[in-house]
């Protein structure tokens, strides 16, 4: 039986094997969804979102952005990038960082990340409007698995990151400042999007900038 997203039911994880996923996954009427494998069951969800999401999301790239720039950092910050282990996963955060000697290590031209040739990413973010249990659920314990070493996951509705550092053995422990990206408080993001509850969004940036550029 040939599956098909439209017969599933969206933001929820659905038994299949690895070839039905991914006919679904490449079919270009479900270009608009994210894709997610792991253990045998996939997830779609769409990939537009509402507006707290896109507001939310927008703001953390710019932060994120800017504060690697500030601090001169070798750093890649990729938006909705797809990340492939043929056989066993895929995923699609919403915001990934590469850092270090891995910043320039995807060449152009590729469309979705096969990291069995190329590294992982050093941190994923999940920005959590409508998601929030599974992101602290299943891609929590996918993200684990695959040793990834930082996972951020940002409640829209609550303004709060939850920040977790995997260590190589797949365990994982709370922290409030970023390991890959050393000296990055989660408090002051978070104090960035409550702001933008209140202000508009080149008021909040600009208060950011401030605060970087007094550290």
């Amino acid at each position: 039986m040939t599956l098909s997203v439209t017969q599933t039911p969206l933001n929820t994880w659905q038994r299949a094997n690895w070839d039905e996923f991914v006919s679904m996954s490449d079919d270009p009427k479900n270009s608009k969804l994210k894709g997610y494998y792991y253990q045998g069951h996939y997830r779609f969800e769409p990939m537009s979102t509402g507006s707290d999401h896109a507001n939310d999301h927008a703001l953390l790239l710019f932060m994120l952005t800017f504060w690697v720039g500030q601090r001169h950092l070798l750093a890649t910050v990729k938006d909705a990038c797809s990340y492939r282990q043929a056989g066993r996963n895929e995923f699609q955060p919403d915001i990934s960082v590469y850092v270090g000697e891995n910043a320039n290590r995807i060449p152009w031209g590729t469309r979705v990340v096969d990291v069995d040739t190329y590294p992982l990413p050093d941190l994923v973010i999940e920005i959590s409007d409508t998601s929030l249990g599974d992101d602290l659920g299943a891609k929590r314990l996918q993200y684990e698995d695959l040793g990834i070493p930082e996972y951020w996951i940002v409640a829209v509705e609550i303004q709060q990151i939850f920040g977790f550092a995997i260590s190589p053995d797949g365990s994982s422990r709370r922290i409030r400042t970023s390991q890959v990206l050393p000296g990055l408080g989660l408090n002051l993001l978070e104090q960035a999007l409550q702001r933008s509850r209140t202000e508009h969004q080149a008021a909040v940036t600009t208060w950011f900038m401030g605060q970087i550029q007094r550290q």
